[in-house]
């Protein structure tokens, strides 16, 4: 039983390799860090992806087939990139409806402070105060709990360059369920819409792993970006699939991504 089931592993995996993934991504360097960093930490996690910013530049991307839309912080510094998902806003909207997971992170102010592609009811406003602290609202949300478990502590001193943990806050909003914020703004807002969720930040976890100032930076972000990816699309693929043949099969693709 073990030798098929491990035969099985095995010719699954290899499918897989040759199937589409069901992450799409843009990943950009930005003017700050001249990074990207999107990618290359999923990589390390062993996530496939599909890298669609080509696509996004050229203003008609699809999203059909993925379950997870990760934006990289600081995609919006690319004024193609900015125009094109608010011209996509159908496109988006429609992904989150059907059952998609979009993530937002950090995006600077002067280049989306408003983010115009979200639809009508939830609103987020980004603005430019940097702050050092985050106030965990909803410690038993298992971003902050899966695979690792995460204090307020944990976000303390992330620097990159001049800039702490929390580089560019989110001033308001509306429709969103607060996960953390600091002080009188928001650090991490989650909303559902149809089967879907929106997810938007004021952390840039990619790039301060990629190019944080020291080592428990990158560390730091990195556990959080673990936990990120298992709250938003490892954990959630694993729970999709009903019948036990099929939780077999969802078992046997997490295996394959590790």
């Amino acid at each position: 039983m073990k030798l098929m089931i491990s035969t099985l592993a095995f010719l699954f995996c290899l499918m897989m390799t040759a199937m589409a993934a069901d992450v799409a991504i843009i990943d950009y360097a930005d003017q700050w860090t001249q990074v990207k960093a999107l990618g290359p930490t999923l990589n390390e996690m062993k996530i496939k992806y599909d890298d669609i910013t080509d696509d996004v530049m050229k203003g008609n991307f699809q999203l059909a087939g993925y379950k997870l839309f990760f934006i990289c912080s600081m995609a919006t510094n690319n004024p193609t990139i900015h125009s094109n998902l608010d011209g996509n806003a159908k496109v988006i909207q429609d992904f989150v409806k059907g059952g998609g997971i979009v993530i937002e992170p950090t995006q600077a102010d002067q280049n989306e402070a408003n983010v115009d592609w979200l639809p009508k009811g939830l609103t987020c406003v980004r603005s430019d105060p940097d702050l050092t602290t985050v106030e965990i609202v909803k410690p038993d949300h298992p971003l902050f709990n899966t695979p690792n478990k995460l204090k307020e502590d944990d976000f303390l001193n992330w620097k990159y360059k001049g800039w702490p943990t929390v580089w560019e806050s989110i001033a308001s909003q509306s429709g969103f369920d607060v996960l953390a914020k600091s002080g009188g703004r928001f650090v991490i807002l989650e909303a559902e819409y149809g089967k879907g969720k929106f997810v938007m930040m004021a952390l840039a976890p990619d790039k301060y792993h990629v190019v944080g100032n020291d080592d428990y930076t990158k560390k730091q972000a990195f556990l959080f970006f673990e936990n990120l990816m298992h709250a938003y699309y490892l954990d959630v693929l694993a729970l999709q699939p009903k019948g036990k043949i099929s939780l077999i099969w969802a078992e046997l693709k997490l295996t394959c991504r590790r």
